[in-house]
């Protein structure tokens, strides 16, 4: 009965959160978020939905950018590459960081074209910087850094919803984020 309680209890919170960012997960692809992190998606229950606005049409990208600044380890999936990305690598690099990346093979040249060379062959050569690189694309953006995760979806028309983030500081979050990270790697 005690399991069959915790599962009810699971499933209603699991509901709840998918109703409390209804306007995040509605009409948008979750098909490359593997099944044990959907299973586990309570887990993002203290997540932010951070949206844009016509006054802040840069909201979800200066939020990430600030936590990106303040970090030493970011682990991510970039499904494009911002031209700020590869400036905020190269400083996370030079103060002694750890970057690791799930990208394509579009982006990774962009990517390792735009870090010094210095600093890109002495980071790889230390392992601070792993870049892991597919022939396909990912219809999903997940930013891992010290303190925060922040999860980005794709339209059901196969476009990136940048006005839309969710966003968390919750150790359970950071904790699915990095599983989902894991899957991805492990997957593609």
């Amino acid at each position: 009965t005690k399991m069959y309680l915790n599962i009810i209890l699971e499933f209603k919170n699991a509901i709840k959160l998918i109703d409390q960012f209804d306007e995040f997960w509605d009409k948008h692809d979750v098909k490359q978020i593997n099944l044990d992190s959907l299973k586990n998606i309570t887990s993002l229950h203290d997540s932010q939905l951070i949206k844009t606005t016509p006054i802040d049409i840069y909201k979800t990208h200066n939020t990430i950018k600030g936590q990106l600044l303040m970090s030493y380890n970011i682990k991510a999936i970039f499904p494009y590459l911002h031209p700020d990305y590869p400036v905020i690598i190269e400083q996370v690099l030079q103060k002694g960081g750890n970057v690791e990346l799930i990208i394509n093979d579009e982006i990774f040249e962009s990517l390792m074209d735009n870090i010094e060379t210095e600093i890109k062959k002495k980071s790889i050569r230390n392992g601070c910087l792993k870049v892991h690189e597919l022939k396909e694309n990912l219809n999903l953006y997940l930013i891992i850094s010290d303190k925060n995760t922040n999860l980005g979806l794709f339209k059901s028309d196969g476009s990136f919803d940048q006005n839309r983030l969710l966003t968390s500081e919750n150790q359970q979050a950071i904790k699915w984020a990095n599983n989902l990270f894991e899957n991805v790697k492990a997957n593609w």
